[in-house]
């Protein structure tokens, strides 16, 4: 049985690295160089790839080279548009902020001008003080892709957040790193809607860490740990258009 990983910088891993025969990785980039390194792993290993801008690279790099990254994505053509999304953790300005929100749009576009679904980062402002900086990113991005086929990569927003998001068509992504709150949503997510990942090397030290992820996804349902990694393989290959 091959196990997908939905959401991998394999390009990042240390040099020897042999990614084992039962993983099929799905390479992520978030800024034009990462992007960049993606397609040429596709083009050695034939790996299915997503393409995109994060919001930490748009507060690093700003918006003044943003045509050129995606017209890069777009001559690429990636199996879809990603990572992207808002990240209220590391935004500390109004103009973080703008920036972050100036490239998601962009993006929201692409993936709409493509028919491409969209892999979105999302993480919430920790210390909200009625500042610049909004509190809840996961809320301030739903209104902004209605309509996309979306998947929430290392979902870290609330169980209620969760249900909205699989009623409106979109997936939810797991990674080996247990929480309460991440129980919740493992819970009441339908396993049609689940993928794993290990967004390594930054989160999971390698691939291999999908088969805790999937493991937890079996205890939490109370199902067999086989069935969980064949339906979170097939889901990541609709999800994505690719064949297992």
């Amino acid at each position: 049985m091959t196990l997908v990983d939905s959401h991998t910088h394999l390009y990042d891993m240390k040099k020897g690295y042999e990614l084992p025969a039962d993983i099929l990785p799905v390479v992520a980039g978030y800024s034009h160089s990462s992007n960049r390194k993606a397609v040429e792993l596709r083009a050695q290993k034939g790996y299915p790839i997503i393409l995109g801008i994060a919001p930490q690279t748009a507060i690093k790099k700003g918006i003044e080279m943003l045509d050129e990254w995606v017209d890069f994505i777009r001559q690429n053509k990636p199996n879809g548009i990603g990572e992207v999304g808002l990240d209220y953790k590391w935004a500390q300005t109004k103009e973080d902020v703008e920036h972050e929100r100036a490239v998601f749009e962009r993006m929201v576009s692409l993936a709409r001008e493509m028919d491409l679904p969209l892999v979105i980062h999302s993480r919430n402002n920790p210390n909200p003080d009625g500042g610049e900086v909004p509190k809840d990113a996961v809320d301030d991005i739903l209104p902004r892709v209605k309509g996309l086929r979306v998947l929430m990569h290392f979902y870290s927003g609330s169980e209620e957040q969760a249900g909205k998001i699989v009623a409106d068509g979109g997936y939810i992504s797991v990674t080996h790193m247990r929480s309460k709150e991440r129980r919740k949503v493992i819970n009441i997510v339908p396993l049609d809607r689940l993928v794993v990942e290990s967004d390594c090397p930054y989160v999971g030290k390698s691939p291999e860490s999908i088969r805790e992820a999937v493991a937890y996804i079996a205890e939490v349902k109370g199902l067999d740990v086989g069935k969980v990694g064949q339906a979170t393989a097939e889901n990541a290959a609709r999800f994505f258009n690719f064949r297992l």
